[in-house]
């Protein structure tokens, strides 16, 4: 039955508001360490969610850009946007590690390519047709012995999770809101008719927000709510150990200021769910919030950011090296930014996937190396876990 109504509303237009939905996948249990790879898509703008106000250029490139909300800085250099407050008491616990200038080895500044290095821990976009954490798990099963089987809870399985180590699947029921199209197709469709049209206009009026921005505001919700059930799940002792979350909506080429205040106020509550969710386990828990790149920095002419390179991220949990800054920090000036636009990256994200397979997993030694990461160069692991 499920099943029948899903297709159906696909059918009628619904299909898109599926796929904007934030999803989350799950890996099975074998081990004690928990793992959560939150992906923030559309391309997050690091210098507003770890703002370098101490940097002699920002106020060149940025200026008054955010607005007038003060940042919650860290250190001399670095401020954590308003709306990401709630993580500065992981910061000064020592569980939060706010990560810069960091990227993959894409360049080219497009989403899809960029997504797929991403998820698949390789240097070049539609390589290879597994993902970087199916290919741990296969690892973790070779090395120990243990079939590990996994879980998704969305519309798919995230490519981070795809692979021939079995991931089933299964979608809730719940959907978010409507797109505005779709409601006005709807609307043009019922009005002649006496109940549905009169249902339909009722509902509208009595909407609070426009039919696009509650669309906006229940995938927000969405978010939060996933994470509340993956730290339920992985916080089960016979209970998955790998999750992946998804979070849409980091594309800001317009209005971004305002549109990162609501973006940050769900991803902060989402990571505080999973922080006290994950209590009973949280010296095993690492969560690694990374996008597929950052931004420009210097801001377009409609009051947004267009595809950058180097970006912002962070890394919590009882299990991480946190209460600093990991960064090699190039500048702002514009002989330190990447072709003249761009945050100069320095950090990569196979360093920092090197450290979750060995510090965490336990998964180290040249040849296991070359079968996780077989574009490796030879990046050393990074200095961001307990082990």
């Amino acid at each position: 039955m499920q099943s029948t109504r899903r297709d159906a509303l696909r059918f009628l237009g619904l299909g898109s508001a599926a796929a904007m939905m934030p999803r989350i996948a799950f890996a099975a249990a074998g081990t004690e360490k928990r793992f959560v790879f939150f992906i923030l898509r559309g391309g997050m703008d690091g210098l507003a969610a770890l703002i370098p106000v101490g940097d002699p250029g920002y106020a060149r490139v940025r200026g008054e850009f955010l607005g007038q909300q003060a940042p919650l800085m860290l250190d001399s250099v670095f401020g954590l946007h308003a709306s990401l407050a709630p993580l500065k008491r992981h910061y000064d616990a020592g569980d939060l590690l706010p990560l810069h200038a960091v990227a993959s080895s894409h360049r080219e500044r497009s989403h899809f390519a960029a997504q797929d290095v991403l998820e698949a821990g390789l240097d070049r976009p539609n390589s290879n047709s597994t993902g970087w954490l199916n290919r741990l798990l296969a690892e973790h099963e070779r090395t120990t012995g243990r079939r590990k089987q996994g879980l998704a809870i969305g519309a798919t399985v995230p490519f981070a999770l795809r692979g021939p180590v079995g991931i089933n699947s299964s979608a809730p029921d719940t959907l978010p809101g409507a797109p505005a199209a779709f409601v006005d197709r709807m609307m043009a469709l019922w009005s002649e008719d006496v109940v549905l049209g009169q249902a339909m206009a009722t509902d509208q009026g009595a909407a609070a927000m426009e039919p696009r921005e509650m669309a906006r505001a229940g995938n927000l919700q969405a978010v939060v709510n996933l994470a509340r059930l993956a730290a339920e799940r992985l916080a089960q002792p016979a209970g998955p150990r790998i999750a992946v979350i998804e979070m849409n909506g980091f594309d800001t080429h317009s209005a971004e200021a305002n549109r990162l205040v609501q973006q940050f106020n769900a991803l902060s509550q989402a990571l505080d769910a999973l922080a006290d969710g994950l209590k009973p386990v949280w010296r095993h828990t690492a969560i690694l919030a990374v996008s597929e790149f950052g931004r420009t920095a210097s801001p377009n002419g409609s009051g947004g950011t267009d595809h950058g390179t180097g970006g912002a991220g962070f890394l919590l949990g009882g299990a991480v090296k946190g209460g600093r800054i990991h960064a090699d920090w190039p500048g702002l000036r514009p002989a330190q930014l990447y072709q003249g636009r761009d945050v100069m990256p320095t950090l990569s994200l196979t360093a920092l996937y090197k450290a979750l397979a060995a510090a965490h997993f336990g998964l180290d030694g040249s040849t296991v190396m070359a079968r996780l990461f077989p574009d490796d160069n030879g990046v050393p692991a990074a200095d961001i876990l307990h082990g």
